[in-house]
């Protein structure tokens, strides 16, 4: 098999259709909090092994898999979109995911539907996921920045949400105002996150915290070694297949 291809266009719509579909579990992420949670936890001070994060996708439940050949399409998906999001790119920019567009509108990013907003709540689910490692490792003088990332990150989560962090704010503008100043410092947080989470990591990794993780391009074939380092060839690792389990049950 070769190696994980970059994102394409065509893979997030396959993620949004499968993801989306009744035949998912109740709670499983939809395609824009999926980008979001792989965004922060691609990007966090730590590796978080696919083995760990795929069934968090399908909260820890079967993914319901129709067929080998669907297994196969969506689990190159997701790790394709993965590594896209630690992908590096010209000038060191950092960009949402395709089909996670803002709407033009700021207001209108904290509709339930905007694919802002519901990026912003898979987000915060992968920091939260990291919280412990974040806190025990962010040096004491850089909470306050990072705290300001994850508000301009988190902040389209919901209006429950952007409210509160516009009462605790100076108030100095309007909530309608500090929405749309979000919205113009949203890719420049995204580059400070993704920037302070990999150096942290790096330290931690030049200190030997942990081993040198393998290369994140990963080839997924039936009869190859799993993602997760499991020893397993990937047709028989339960973790990437479905939530726990043997071998995958097609329905």
């Amino acid at each position: 098999m070769p190696l994980v291809s970059s994102f394409t266009i065509d893979q997030a719509i396959l993620l949004t259709r499968f993801l989306s579909s009744p035949q998912r579990p109740t709670d499983t992420l939809t395609y824009p909090q999926l980008a979001g949670f792989l965004f922060a936890l691609a990007n966090g001070p730590e590796l978080i092994q696919p083995s760990e994060w795929i069934p968090l996708v399908f909260d820890d439940q079967e993914a319901q898999y129709e067929t080998e050949d669907e297994a196969n399409q969506v689990l190159q998906a997701m790790m394709a979109l993965y590594n896209d999001c630690v992908r590096e790119r010209p000038g060191g920019t950092v960009s949402l995911s395709p089909l996670c567009d803002m709407r033009l509108q700021p207001m209108d990013n904290l509709a339930i539907d905007a694919p802002l907003s519901q990026w912003a709540q898979g987000f915060g689910m992968g920091y939260d996921y990291l919280a412990e490692v974040w806190d025990a490792c962010t040096p004491d003088e850089l909470d306050e920045d990072l705290g300001a990332l994850l508000m301009a990150l988190t902040f389209f989560s919901s209006r429950i949400l952007a409210e509160a962090y516009y009462q605790d704010g100076n108030k100095t503008s309007t909530f309608d105002e500090l929405a749309t100043s979000v919205m113009e410092i949203f890719p420049e947080a995204m580059r400070e996150y993704a920037s302070l989470g990999r150096s942290i990591y790096h330290a931690r990794l030049e200190t030997g915290e942990f081993d040198r993780p393998p290369s994140p391009q990963m080839k997924i074939g039936r009869n190859d070694p799993c993602l997760c380092g499991s020893g397993k060839k990937f047709k028989k690792c339960c973790d990437l297949t479905k939530g726990r389990g043997p071998e995958p049950t097609f329905h």
